[in-house]
């Protein structure tokens, strides 16, 4: 009893080897009993009952055997080129250990003339098609079973590489920000010192508020918080005028984010990233500005779009900042966290989703 409690939870750990388990027993069953005591089989009762439940254990059995037999096999020829092999040798050793199985099994049901069972050739014959056909079956979905899992394997360990290599693109970007941020803030600020003290002591103070609010997301787990657009908007009017003090006439940005849609959640950092963004691949001065608008959208989404005015560089720029971003919305929510971009000849437009919670 406890043997065959072991062998269904070894099935129950693969579903689709259950699956094709019992999708194979309710006609293999009946047929290896029919060929065995003929019309008797489907007319008494009492050798249909006794005669299915002796065959479905000894099934069960061999299945253990061949289940065994497969994975030995697929860890001797595991990769996809060496399929041939593989099946080739599934199938000869299923078709092998089942008919010695099936001939054993046969010779013990005529000693004991089982349901006044009798051996003879022909049935011994039409037993072994049946079963080397039910083999065959088995081999081919066998193959089936592994390759889906090979399958599943592949693709755990390919959304684990992606959120490893995220995590690295995450701390890079930490590391990257805040210095990359105080560099330029300094620089204005040395001008401003000299030029326009009162502007300096503004910027001074629009510059901690920043300055606050990236030390504050920039916490140990960062990528996995939230904040409302409340916030991130209380954080990027700051930000705004550290560009407009660096930039002059050359940056026009403009907030239109309605009261409704304030409790949002979004991933901290998002509207920097796509201003940087945009500073980053267009040009920015006072003969062509740079125009960014942000605002919400009546379905509840937060649009940021950008006049495109692309540099003129040697080497191509990268769109890491983006990209990133984009995976960390996929990561954070999947489907419900994907963020379009679109691009004509005139705009860059990035719509991407707020949370509710």
């Amino acid at each position: 009893m406890l043997s065959i409690e072991k062998y269904f939870d070894s099935v129950r750990q693969n579903r689709l080897y259950f699956y094709i388990l019992f999708l194979m027993l309710p006609w293999f069953v009946p047929l290896i009993g029919y060929l065995m005591w003929g019309n008797l089989y489907f007319t008494d009762l009492k050798v249909f009952a006794g005669g299915s439940l002796i065959n479905l254990i000894l099934c069960l059995f061999a299945n253990q055997i061949n289940q065994k037999t497969a994975l030995f096999i697929a860890g001797i020829y595991p990769e996809a080129h060496q399929t041939v092999y593989r099946v080739t040798f599934w199938f000869t050793i299923y078709s092998v250990v089942n008919v010695i199985i099936l001939y054993l099994v046969l010779k013990v049901y005529d000693y004991i003339g089982l349901f006044g069972y009798s051996l003879n050739d022909e049935h011994l014959s039409w037993s072994v098609i049946a079963l080397l056909g039910g083999s065959l079956i088995g081999t081919g979905l066998s193959e089936l079973a592994y390759t889906f899992m090979q399958w599943k394997t592949n693709q755990s360990e390919l959304q684990e590489m992606e959120q490893r290599q995220l995590q690295s693109e995450l701390e890079l970007v930490k590391q990257q920000v805040n210095p990359h941020f105080l560099f330029n803030c300094l620089n204005s600020l040395s001008v401003l010192i000299s030029e326009a003290p009162v502007t300096a002591e503004k910027f001074v103070d629009e510059m901690s508020q920043v300055y606050r609010y990236l030390l504050t997301v920039n916490s140990q787990d960062w990528e996995n918080n939230l904040v409302s657009l409340e916030e991130e908007i209380r954080f990027v009017r700051s930000y705004i005028y550290l560009l407009e003090i660096r930039f002059e006439e050359g940056i026009d940005i403009k907030l239109q984010t309605a009261d409704l849609y304030q409790i949002g959640q979004m991933v901290p950092l998002t509207l920097q990233t796509l201003i940087d963004n945009a500073i980053r691949h267009n040009v920015v001065s006072a003969e062509h500005p740079l125009k960014i608008s942000i605002k919400t959208t009546a379905t509840g989404q937060l649009e940021v779009r950008n006049n495109l005015q692309k540099r003129a560089v040697r080497m191509p720029l990268n769109n890491a900042g983006l990209g990133t971003l984009i995976s960390r919305y996929k990561l954070l929510f999947n489907q419900a966290g994907t963020i379009q971009v679109k691009e004509d000849e005139t705009s860059f437009t990035v719509l991407l989703p707020l949370i509710y919670t």
